[in-house]
């Protein structure tokens, strides 16, 4: 029996008809804890014992995303992200799952590493868009540079014929990626959502009715709804996928 084997008759035996869910946090820490008060407000639980078992590593110490794309030095966010989903499988996660847009650059870095599977978050936005709102084929799109500089969003989309609209280089510089740092530096949310909602302002009308808060920072800022703006929200759209996948609704 391999250990990947024993690993799941032993979660099997304790977990009974869960799969563990991994998360690869720390990209931030409030975007970490975002995501798994998503996946406790989603599951059906009436006790403690009714909730999903799930393994949280929080690692604070992998390079800033942004920063690593647009220097191309790689190296050691590679580095992080491959140790960090190792210690997730070895740790018994049965699948993983990344609160963090940017880092889904290092995707297949990271699903290389270990022989669990490893939830897209980017993709599985794409497909709720084509899901939930039929016939949608632009889209605003508020993102770190990094995410927009590879086009990550973007190319994904394309695949699904939705076009997706982004501020201009000023509004991201002094609207989108100001808020971002405000949140992750523990600064004041109300400025950040001020300065969000101006960039959501800036968006051409026809992109303006469906925004993607492609940032984990970002809906912990802007809560809901914005004017007659759609917000979406794929750290939720990533949790009801885990939830999905640990109750076995979905094959992992």
């Amino acid at each position: 029996m391999t250990r990947n084997q024993l690993k799941q008759k032993n979660n099997k035996l304790l977990f009974d008809k869960y799969k563990v869910i991994g998360i690869l946090g720390g990209m931030g820490p409030e975007a970490t804890v975002d995501l798994y008060n998503h996946i406790i407000k989603l599951t059906p639980a009436s006790s403690d014992q009714d909730h999903i078992p799930t393994l949280i590593f929080s690692n604070p110490k992998i390079p800033d995303r942004t920063a690593s794309i647009d220097t191309n030095n790689t190296k050691l966010i590679i580095k992080h992200l491959r140790i960090t989903a190792r210690i997730l499988e070895d740790g018994g996660a049965d699948f993983i799952v990344i609160p963090c847009n940017t880092a889904h650059w290092f995707f297949s870095d990271i699903k290389d590493e270990v022989e669990i599977p490893v939830v897209h978050m980017l993709e599985e936005t794409a497909k709720y868009i084509v899901n939930e709102h039929p016939g949608v084929k632009q889209v605003g799109l508020l993102a770190t540079s990094g995410t927009l500089k590879t086009e990550l969003y973007q190319n994904i989309l394309k695949k699904h014929t939705i076009l997706a609209d982004i501020p201009d280089e000023t509004a991201q510089n002094n609207l989108v990626m100001k808020a971002i740092y405000t949140i992750k530096s523990g600064g004041n949310t109300g400025k950040a959502e001020t300065l969000l909602k101006k960039a959501v302002d800036t968006l051409p009308d026809s992109a303006r009715k469906n925004v993607i808060m492609g940032c984990t920072e970002i809906p912990l800022a802007i809560k809901g709804s914005y004017k007659n703006t759609n917000m979406i929200n794929p750290t939720e759209i990533l949790a009801k996928t885990a939830v999905r996948m640990s109750m076995n609704q979905d094959n992992v």
